[in-house]
């Protein structure tokens, strides 16, 4: 049976028998990123003793040949090497190759911001590590997870949903109300998803803060779901997070809500199918993932108009006209209880034009890059052909909106509820 379907009774937590309950199994085994580890120290300790200069194979996913997909020449990083910047670079190199080292023999987990801050003296900034780690794992064609090392939590997480850590901690993601950060996927055992039915991920913090806060995930109108946001562009841990989520529960329904501009689109896209630079990467896109929005017909759309003109034309209504709704809570036995909704639909009387900002020349070039990247794939279906038709949409209009474009006042629940209903 597939490691995913898996139905699990975790007798240590005295947890019922539940088919929300999925493990989550291990990827790649330790055991190849320890030899291949230990074959880099091997080579040096041989030419130690046979007085050889001191050499490490070194390729860059910033190289041409890894840009346009095809495998780059391995060079060499030597000690002592003919100048004191290649000898302080083996150095820096072989520093997190041990590293690597001691933590895969001990399991433990180090994040790169440690790395730096235990030898600054040594890296001089944190980008110089973020590199160096990913260099080396491209150049061994490992994941960095698979070295044990990762980057500090970034992404946050909220939702009915448990967590079981392999310690044996659990991790309740409604708790607490503002969202928590997402531990490291490797460190999760089991997801225990309850009634979830949609997860959903949001590029701006502010709009994941202002949806934690009211608790959209247990009151939705789609049912109950889950929202991650990784505060902006998507970093590795956020990506193989989601992507191992819904490998681990494929019926889940996964959208993504960025801004209608073209690093909104790039954010979407890198979700979705990654990024150029950390293709070797494995296990960190999600291609079935839904384009939420927004997009330009959401900043545009009639029904706005329409809005606007009733408001204008009310004598008893200054800008906003409150109707109260009836919800539906979800919990965790899928039961459900009708009661009135504390969240309360208002009119937006706001002109949808007032929210659009010209395009700077960055955007413009973004967006231009974008859609040579598109029309560069294999296929262009029909998630490329959308995503091209709303580039050229910004360019000829020359103009981008935030996602609080189709908010209500800060209120987005109503607006979500539209689309996730209608999917």
């Amino acid at each position: 049976m597939s490691p995913w379907l898996d139905v699990v009774l975790n007798d240590d937590l005295h947890l019922p028998v539940s088919r929300s309950i999925v493990t989550i199994p291990r990827f790649a085994p330790q055991e190849t990123a320890l030899e291949k580890i230990e074959n880099l120290l091997e080579g040096i300790i041989d030419a130690i003793s046979e007085g050889r200069e001191l050499t490490i194979p070194f390729r860059t996913t910033r190289s041409p040949q890894a840009q346009q997909g095809d495998e780059p020449n391995c060079d060499l990083v030597r000690f002592p090497g003919r100048t004191i910047q290649e000898a302080r670079r083996f150095e820096a190199l072989f520093r997190i190759i041990e590293l690597s080292h001691e933590a895969l023999l001990s399991g433990n987990i180090i994040t790169k911001r440690n790395i730096f801050y235990q030898n600054v003296d040594l890296f001089k900034s944190q980008g110089v590590v973020d590199d160096l780690v990913d260099n080396l794992a491209y150049t061994l064609g490992l994941g960095r997870e698979d070295l044990n090392i990762v980057a500090a939590a970034k992404g946050l997480i909220s939702g009915p949903v448990d967590l079981i850590l392999r310690g044996g901690d659990v991790v309740h993601c409604n708790l607490p109300p503002g969202g928590i950060l997402l531990p490291h996927i490797a460190s999760v055992e089991k997801v225990d998803f309850h009634e979830a039915k949609w997860l959903l991920v949001v590029e701006k913090e502010a709009t994941f803060k202002t949806l934690a806060t009211s608790q959209y995930a247990n009151n939705s109108f789609a049912g109950p779901g889950v929202i991650v946001t990784a505060k902006g562009f998507p970093d590795l841990a956020t990506r193989r997070f989601l992507s191992v989520m819904h490998s681990a529960r494929p019926h889940l329904r996964l959208y993504g809500l960025v801004d209608f501009d073209p690093h909104g689109i790039a954010i979407f896209r890198t979700y979705k199918s990654g990024s150029k630079r950390l293709a070797h990467e494995q296990d960190t896109t999600v291609p079935e993932m839904r384009w939420l929005g927004i997009r330009s017909s959401d900043v545009l759309s009639a029904s706005r108009r329409d809005n606007l003109d009733i408001s204008s034309g009310s004598d008893s209504q200054s800008s906003q006209d409150v109707s109260s709704q009836e919800s539906v809570a979800y919990s965790h036995d899928g039961s459900q209880e009708r009661h009135p909704s504390k969240r309360q639909k208002i009119r937006d009387s706001r002109d949808p034009v007032e929210f659009f900002l010209p395009l700077t020349d960055a955007d413009r070039k973004k967006a231009v890059d974008l859609m040579n990247d598109i029309r560069s794939t294999d296929v262009v279906d029909g998630d490329n052909l959308e995503q091209l038709n709303e580039l050229q949409r910004m360019l000829m209009l020359n103009v981008k909106a935030e996602i609080q474009a189709v908010d209500d006042f800060g209120n987005i629940a109503s607006w979500l509820d539209e689309r996730l209903c209608a999917l």
